[in-house]
């Protein structure tokens, strides 16, 4: 009887050492940070069917990505960027699960920051106010995301003239937390510090880093993310990795498999998470992008999660691990509580705009 209670033992701590380990390697406490999973409609359904099972296998996301831009595409019906490819549809994700916190991409052209800059987009920054009024529940709100990557060429002073009229238009509902979200790789626009595009403390509730290639191997020079990761904790900010996918770039990414797999891009990944106790929201790209006419040029690769059985294996474990923040009756009010405080003694508001919505 004595040996069979010791063997239940044994077999009980082996089930339960991925999640003591996890524990013991994090330097987050438990429940403080929030998993978001997409980045379209069926992206975020694939995690809740193939990777939760529905919160039978992981707990279920407590957030989920969308994209738009200030037409508001997606808000009221179904999107694709590409006919055929997923969608952005916000009222679908509104509807699927409760709590759901939502993670906005705003995508912003060189030409509309000028734009923006000359009011000529007032009207429209006024009507994207009152949709994120209308969801009653936090937001985070990345204003032209990546905003020093080479993709998308905004030059900095051009930025954040745009981003703070944009900010002090969201000012006033603190369910709208404003994202200042650099690609956080080398090299940025035009060799540019990255602190060239902040717009001030004022302005930025989270500082938002991307995390695609691990390392140096790869189409960039190397990750900027420690700098970026740095400058939050400097200005106490809590950080976001907005965007996140297991992306296989060289001949010799397209080979790995399994643990060779996890190792490559995942270990790093995890590991970011857990030694910098300012990351307090991480959103996962679940996606096939070979299967997207939008994506399939660049040769990115199937990156489901349950495309590999060995990554979802330790994905799974990963996931259950107790610093993830849980999607429960509290989810709201947690995510609300992260944002920085003022100071002691600060009774100052918020800027406010006076654009109204016609």
């Amino acid at each position: 009887m004595v040996t069979t209670r010791l063997n239940l033992w044994v077999a009980l701590l082996g089930l339960l050492s991925p999640l003591l380990q996890a524990a013991d390697q994090s330097a987050h406490p438990d429940g403080s940070v929030l998993l978001i999973a997409g980045q379209s409609r069926e992206e975020f359904d694939d995690y809740l069917t193939d990777i939760s099972r529905r919160g039978k296998a992981t707990p279920v996301p407590g957030g989920a990505a969308f994209y738009t831009n200030l037409d508001l595409t997606g808000f009221k019906r179904p999107h694709a960027n590409v006919p055929g490819d997923n969608n952005q549809d916000l009222e679908y994700l509104k509807r699927t699960l409760e709590p759901l916190v939502i993670q906005i991409g705003l995508w912003l052209s060189t030409d509309q920051l000028y734009q923006i800059a000359a009011g000529e987009l007032d009207p429209q920054i006024a009507r994207m106010r009152t949709r994120l009024d209308q969801l009653e529940r936090p937001v985070f709100l990345r204003i032209g995301y990546e905003f020093d990557g080479p993709h998308n060429n905004y030059p900095p002073a051009i930025y954040v003239r745009a981003y703070r009229i944009i900010a002090e238009a969201m000012r006033g509902n603190p369910d709208i937390l404003l994202v200042w979200h650099s690609f956080a790789m080398l090299p940025t626009l035009g060799e540019i510090p990255f602190t060239e595009w902040y717009p001030g403390d004022d302005y930025v509730d989270w500082i938002g880093i991307s995390f695609f290639q691990p390392g140096t191997e790869g189409y960039h020079t190397a990750p900027n993310r420690d700098p970026v990761i740095a400058f939050a904790r400097q200005k106490n900010k809590p950080v976001l990795i907005a965007e996140a996918s297991p992306i296989r770039y060289t001949p010799r990414q397209k080979t790995l498999a399994g643990d060779a797999y996890w190792d490559h891009w995942f270990k790093p990944f995890f590991e970011l998470i857990e030694a910098n106790p300012e990351i307090r929201a991480v959103s996962i790209i679940n996606v096939d992008w070979d299967s997207q006419r939008q994506h399939r040029q660049l040769s990115w690769g199937d990156c489901r999660l349950n495309a590999d059985p060995i990554v979802l294996k330790h994905w799974r474990e990963k996931t259950r691990a107790p610093y993830w923040m849980p999607p429960d009756q509290n989810l709201y009010s947690t995510v609300r509580a992260i944002a920085r405080p003022k100071p002691d003694g600060d009774t100052t508001s918020p800027p406010t705009s006076g654009i109204q919505e016609p």
